[in-house]
């Protein structure tokens, strides 16, 4: 165990030792763990952004004029019970002060007079992700159209297979980028921390010439590369939560309303966890290598 952390102390402090070359490879590593980061970034909220928009479907459900209050609430009592994402319901107040809201200048739709001319309103959104979709599309529509006082109900029915077909496109493309992507940063990470450990030749032939072992030669190298490849992932972590925090709100302003996420903390982790095995195994190439060579 004293060994092990003699060892362990020995990879700690080879960052120390020749600093520029650690500095150029901490900067390359980081430089290029931010790219990458950032590509993934956005990718992951163009993937939200498609799924938030494209997985649902919203039916416009219009009451006739004159319909009892009292009854259009229960009805909306009704709709929330289903197998509904949300249902947004507008009086024929409330439906007028949202219409004056979005005009410019305090438009007044209802005219001199202050008559009301909207009917009660639903917003009524519903998953489509399942191999049940268009049966409970179906379903539901049949449901409402059956209430009394429902006048018409809007909807596009082409979002449906637009919605499936975007799905299809990001569940088939995501994943294949995101691994795609940590594989190059994994060789261009992996080839310059290889690099800087071959700085080390000498101290590692000498080592051997003398009778080290194995393990003992190459455990050092582990620990620096591994700190190697967490030092960087960590900064470039950090400078893309920079971004994040300058560029969040860039599109959350109508109509598009985009706000732009951060990682969760499962990706953060298993981005610096796969730099961290970067590190780890371009020292253990290295090491190898220069034991090859040796031979």
């Amino acid at each position: 165990m004293r060994v092990f952390r003699q060892l362990a102390v020995e990879g700690l402090l080879n960052l120390g030792r020749n600093k520029w070359a650690q500095v150029f490879t901490m900067s390359a590593v980081t430089f290029v763990s931010f790219l990458a980061g950032l590509f993934l970034l956005i990718l992951f909220n163009f993937n939200l952004t498609v799924q938030a928009t494209q997985d649902s479907l919203q039916y416009q459900v219009y009451w006739s004029k004159g319909t009892d209050p009292e009854q259009v609430r229960e009805q909306w009592s009704e709709i929330n019970s289903w197998d509904v994402i949300s249902v947004k319901t507008f009086t024929p107040e409330q439906a007028l002060e949202a219409l004056m809201d979005s005009m410019p200048g305090g438009f007044d739709p209802a005219g001199m007079a202050g008559v009301n001319p909207l009917p009660f309103t639903a917003l009524v959104e519903f998953s489509l992700t399942g191999e049940q979709a268009d049966d409970r599309a179906g379903e539901i529509l049949k449901r409402i159209e059956q209430f009394p006082g429902v006048e018409r109900v809007s909807y596009n029915p082409m979002q449906m297979d637009l919605a499936k077909t975007w799905l299809r496109v990001t569940s088939g493309v995501f994943w294949p980028l995101i691994g795609l992507m940590l594989l190059i940063t994994g060789l261009v990470v992996a080839n310059t921390l290889k690099l800087n450990q071959i700085n080390r030749k000498e101290e590692i032939e000498i080592l051997s010439l003398v009778g080290a072992s194995t393990g003992y030669i190459q455990f050092p190298l582990l620990i620096t590369g591994a700190l190697q490849g967490l030092g960087g992932g960590t900064l470039a972590v950090v400078l893309l939560k920079a971004i994040h925090l300058m560029a969040k709100d860039l599109l959350y302003f109508p109509p598009v309303w985009i706000r732009i996420e951060f990682f969760p903390p499962v990706y953060v982790i298993s981005f610096l966890a796969v730099l961290t095995g970067v590190g780890i195994m371009s020292s253990f190439l290295a090491g190898q290598n220069r034991k090859g060579g040796q031979k």
